[in-house]
């Protein structure tokens, strides 16, 4: 516990606490908030590493509350683990009403684990609980951009020495396809580190990376969907064939787009739309007989 509130925590298994009972019309069902999860990794000189849950939530002290129980539930096995947290009881009255931050990080889990947790209130009132569904993953990013070489430096954190981790770079329509080879960090390597060449720094242009053990879940990052990096290549695919006189614009990436034809006009090279022409798309557009106008756009 923080902000200088003495706890004690402990390996729970009080059945009297999973059955709830009304709160006192004094308690307000708000005093039990902001649940966050993570995973932290417990690494022992000699041993394997371990990922652990990271559980943080902020409560309201109040008179009618001794402590918190934190469960998880791991949906894959049904097996639960539970832990109580007490305040003492003398400090947390004179702190009526604060806040107190209680950080409980002791469970531990797999990686691909999905994890049902549980903040409920001891005792245990019906209407002050709190609870968070958690897929276990394991992997986190960052990156560096060259773009003169066209190079993605990618580093990455937080998954177990004793295991491969796989990064690559893809596309992400529907899935995410593949763009080149994936690379590979070794468990037992210091360096975490991989250098992934582009073509092209397209919106959907993603990172992504999954541990090396079967069903790993894949994680991705997706740095450039918001524009930061292209502007006028996404129009690089503007096709008009003279036999079908076919006009069509085929996206590099599914991107939501106004697609209209227009005429240039003199002499400020305006160009204007045609009317009716308008079409709204994240794939293919296609302008069947269109007339061969010199000055005919697609914009």
């Amino acid at each position: 516990c923080l902000q200088g509130i003495h706890c004690k925590s402990k390996p729970s298994n009080d059945i009297f606490n999973s059955f709830c009972h009304d709160a006192p019309a004094s308690l307000s069902s708000m005093v039990l908030k902001s649940m966050k999860i993570s995973t932290v990794m417990k690494c022992v000189q000699g041993s394997p590493c371990s990922l652990h849950l990271n559980i943080k939530g902020t409560l309201s002290l109040d008179e009618n509350i001794r402590g918190l129980e934190i469960c998880s539930l791991s949906l894959d096995t049904q097996q639960s683990q539970c832990t109580n947290v007490r305040f003492a009881r003398k400090k947390s009255k004179m702190l009526n009403g604060k806040k107190v931050q209680v950080q409980f990080n002791c469970i531990e889990v797999n990686v691909a684990q999905h994890i049902y947790v549980t903040m409920k209130t001891v005792p245990n009132y019906c209407e002050v609980k709190l609870s968070q569904e958690y897929y276990v993953e394991a992997g986190m990013f960052d990156y560096n951009v060259d773009r003169t070489r066209k190079i993605i430096s990618v580093n990455v954190s937080n998954f177990l020495r004793d295991q491969d981790y796989y990064v690559r770079l893809c596309h992400k329509w529907f899935t995410c396809e593949d763009v080149g080879a994936f690379a590979v960090i070794k468990g037992k390597e210091s360096l975490k580190s991989v250098s992934l060449k582009y073509s092209q720094l397209l919106p959907c242009l993603c990172i992504e990376g999954w541990l090396a053990v079967p069903d790993a879940r894949r994680i991705q990052l997706c740095p450039f969907e918001n524009g930061k990096y292209y502007t006028k290549v996404l129009w690089d695919n503007i096709v008009y064939n003279p036999a079908t006189q076919t006009l069509a614009w085929e996206p590099a990436c599914p991107v939501l787009v106004t697609v209209n034809l227009c005429r240039l006009m003199k002499p400020n090279d305006h160009c204007e739309d045609i009317q009716n022409s308008s079409k709204n798309s994240t794939e293919k557009v296609k302008y069947s007989r269109v007339d061969t106008h010199p000055r005919l756009c697609m914009k």
